[in-house]
């Protein structure tokens, strides 16, 4: 009887163990900060230090042996098709299908990215969204005199129909290196801060010329 009683106080004393570590592990994840999000044009290159030229002044960051750098090339419409997983800004139509204003497909290590159709984070009250979805299906279709490709996306959640005309910014998201880095072309990046105010890039997104 007191083997018995001595292992259950140890499993007691596991249980609590590993919940408060647990406990531990929860509470430092809600405590990371969330990643800064930089858009606007590069500056400045020299060695791991990047300026990037925004809208709220210069912002230095740090390129690391980690940081993934892709590039954005231009595709057509066309070669928009079924397994593509990809991003679209695009507004509500009265037919209740969406008209794209902007697509851009991810590179296959993005798959998943953002996942959703959610009010466009930049400018919610413009009644544009992005769509971040697979591709089921697409057709070739003429609406009110607009020719161009209805995509079927499917996200978690739901499911919309997009109209890309053929006029439109296709962009192709490829995976690069610090060669695309240039003084003078627009990027997007994500960086996480440390303790001294330090922001290292995560990953960069050399933008396609007009976007």
């Amino acid at each position: 009887m007191k083997h018995l009683t001595e292992n259950v106080v140890r499993c007691l004393m596991l249980l609590a163990a590993s919940g408060s570590l647990l406990i531990l592990r929860a509470s430092l994840a809600s405590e990371q900060p969330a990643p800064t999000q930089v858009r606007g044009a590069i500056a400045l290159v020299k060695d791991q230090d990047l300026i990037v030229a925004t809208s709220a002044g210069d912002v230095r960051v740090i390129v690391t042996d980690k940081t993934v750098i892709r590039g954005e090339v231009a595709i057509k419409f066309s070669e928009i098709t079924p397994g593509m997983y990809l991003g679209t800004t695009a507004t509500k139509q009265p037919d209740g299908n969406f008209l794209a204003s902007e697509v851009h497909v991810f590179s296959e290590d993005q798959r998943g990215t953002g996942e959703g159709h959610r009010p466009l984070g930049s400018a919610p009250e413009s009644g544009a969204t992005m769509t971040n979805a697979n591709v089921e299906r697409v057709e070739d279709v003429a609406v009110k005199d607009i020719k161009g490709r209805l995509m079927s996306l499917k996200y978690k959640d739901g499911e919309v129909k997009v109209l890309v005309p053929p006029d439109i910014p296709v962009v192709k998201r490829v995976l690069g290196d610090r060669s695309l880095l240039k003084a003078g072309t627009e990027v997007s990046l994500q960086a996480s801060r440390s303790a001294d105010g330090t922001l290292s890039a995560t990953q960069i997104t050399v933008r396609a010329a007009g976007r």
